[in-house]
């Protein structure tokens, strides 16, 4: 085996990168013609488990004839990819005759693993966290009323895996402990009691836990948090560790523009096959539990923008404030590409509070983003250099005659007023982010949609809003 597993996982990984799964937006369509794939090579069998609430296909793929049974699934959250993702590149890996065959091997003759890669095909194909009847899975470890819970549920019961590994996405704002790093993977042996006991089975997950940590360090310096521990009797996680199942949680993160969560993905690969590996060697439980408990937990929770000491006028009175605003990802009418929508969270004294970026507006003022006043027929008129034009101007909105009813979004830098609308740009919390930044009478920056940006500046805007 090789003496530095995770570096070498590390530089040949682009050989078992699965392209068909470049973008994290992804259905269950997709995933079935690579199951099919996948299981040709035959390293690697398949099961049908059953169905979703509406009728997709639920399977696991098996590798290994060993002892020790591992399992794992991934996207019981259907906006949760990252890991199903890395779950196609860890096959690919399998399927491989290279360089790493003693260490197939060795998982092959140790190890006996089975894989779910998508347990919510339903919450996945329309991009949101629960079911097809708005139950999220992982609250459904008791009732046990959705026929994905049950599946889960049933591989537990009739398999006993000795370790399972919980495959999730985590809103990327959480910091580690009190730093403003942003926590690129947080990790978690559950509690299975309000007590929180650390049995025979939990000791080894604290353990292996801290033996990833220790290694991934290097590639995610001060980036590795771990997940607060609070028990939750109706969480798969929670559940299985009380059965006596060495459980770890990984929850990814994503880089602020790697929206695709192509590194992330990386990681898990690389993390899981590790962790493979150690469960095979043992020497992760010359571990001290200690080295857990040591690593900081997700800590504060960041804001995409924060601008500091904006001068601005309120209800005809000057006040000094900071802003705060996130930006979420939406997806239009079932599309594949990402778009953006802004509020303002907190307007005040934030100083307690963090930004994943910060700027500075002492003596700048904040000036609504002005309406143009000429109404444009046509979309096809915002040419480059009229929209550059517009913003140096401090104009953020366009009036348009023809646009669609059903648009929300602008695929363009600035932002579109319907010719019928009657809206007028305020800043206030819950209110979109849409204004200037002045130092006197010079324009400074722009804040279009929560992007800052200098006046004029359109690359750094992902898309617009439609009013």
């Amino acid at each position: 085996m090789n003496i530095d597993l995770t570096a070498s996982l590390f530089h040949s990984y682009p050989k078992y990168f699965e392209k068909k799964l470049s973008s994290k937006r992804f259905a269950h369509s997709d995933i079935l013609l690579l199951i099919k794939n996948n299981c040709k090579k035959k390293a690697l069998h398949k099961t049908m488990l059953g169905y979703s609430i509406e009728q997709r296909e639920i399977f696991s793929l098996e590798f290994g004839e060993g002892k020790t049974i591992v399992l794992l699934w991934s996207q019981m959250h259907g906006d949760e990819p990252t890991a199903t993702m890395a779950m196609f590149d860890i096959f690919n890996f399998l399927n491989s005759e290279d360089e790493f065959d003693n260490f197939r091997a060795l998982i092959k003759k140790k190890l006996r693993l089975i894989f779910v890669p998508m347990l919510n095909p339903d919450g996945a194909e329309i991009m949101i966290r629960q079911n097809a009847v708005g139950i999220d899975l992982n609250r459904d470890a008791k009732s046990l009323q959705s026929p994905e819970s049950k599946i889960l549920y049933g591989l537990v019961d009739k398999h006993k895996p000795d370790i399972a590994f919980n495959l999730h996405d985590q809103d990327f704002r959480w910091s580690v402990g009190t730093s403003s790093n942003l926590a690129a993977i947080s990790l978690l042996a559950p509690v299975y009691d309000y007590d929180k006991t650390t049995n025979e089975s939990r000791l080894k997950a604290l353990k292996l836990i801290a033996d990833l940590r220790n290694d991934f360090e290097k590639y995610l310096p001060g980036r590795i948090a771990r997940y607060k521990d609070d028990y939750e009797p109706r969480s798969f996680g929670d559940m299985i560790s009380g059965k006596n199942v060495s459980t770890i949680l990984i929850e990814s993160g994503r880089d602020v523009n790697d929206s695709n969560k192509t590194f992330y993905r990386k990681i898990n690969y690389m993390m899981i096959l590790s962790a493979f590996e150690k469960i095979i060697c043992g020497k992760y439980n010359r571990r001290s539990e200690n080295e857990y408990f040591y690593i900081p937990t997700n800590g504060d929770f960041l804001y995409d923008l924060i601008l500091r000491n904006v001068n601005i006028v309120l209800k005809k009175q000057k006040y000094v404030v900071d802003i705060a605003i996130n930006r979420e990802e939406f997806y239009d009418n079932n599309s594949r590409i990402p778009n953006f929508i802004s509020t303002i969270m907190d307007i005040g004294d934030l100083s307690v509070l963090n930004g994943i970026e910060e700027f500075d507006c002492t003596e700048l003022r904040l000036v609504e983003g002005k309406i143009s006043e000429s109404v444009l027929h046509s979309i096809k008129e915002l040419n480059r250099n009229k929209i550059k034009s517009f913003l140096e101007h401090g104009i953020l909105f366009v009036k348009l005659k023809s646009i669609s009813n059903k648009s929300r979004f602008s695929q363009l830098p600035i932002n579109i007023l319907r010719h019928s609308s009657s809206y007028s740009p305020k800043t206030m919390i819950n209110t979109r982010a849409n204004f200037n930044l002045y130092k006197g009478n010079k324009l400074v920056k722009h804040i279009i949609n929560g992007w800052l940006c200098n006046p004029g500046e359109i690359d750094r805007i992902n898309n617009g809003l439609i009013f």
